[in-house]
């Protein structure tokens, strides 16, 4: 079973890597379907004064995700990144799936 038929969001995954010489940016690994749901009374410090919401994200099992990507919703254009380990891999019965934890940054 997978739990992509729950999954509601079109997310875009993209990944840090090197473009050339010592230049880094973000690129594109994969386009996958999540679930998105805010997690209740939890804020983190981004700045002084300046707080950022956390989210989880739910998926199938079988994508690839690791800490420090960045996330891209592409319905409303909103960007979270995966904090230091954020992916969880889980088993429900015969389903494997995926709770990332992320923080909202655009």
């Amino acid at each position: 079973m997978k739990l992509t038929r729950l999954c509601d969001r079109q997310v875009v995954v993209a990944r840090m890597a090197t473009v050339s010489g010592f230049k880094q940016a973000f690129s594109t690994v994969t386009t996958e379907m999540f679930h998105i749901q805010p997690m209740v009374n939890f804020k983190s410090g981004l700045d002084i004064g300046v707080y950022g919401k956390t989210y989880r994200f739910y998926t199938d099992g079988d994508i690839d995700v690791n800490d420090g990507d960045r996330l891209r919703d592409t319905l409303s254009g909103d960007t979270y990144t995966v904090k230091a380990d954020g992916v969880s891999r889980r088993t429900f019965g015969s389903m494997d799936y995926l709770i990332i934890i992320c923080e909202k940054t655009k």
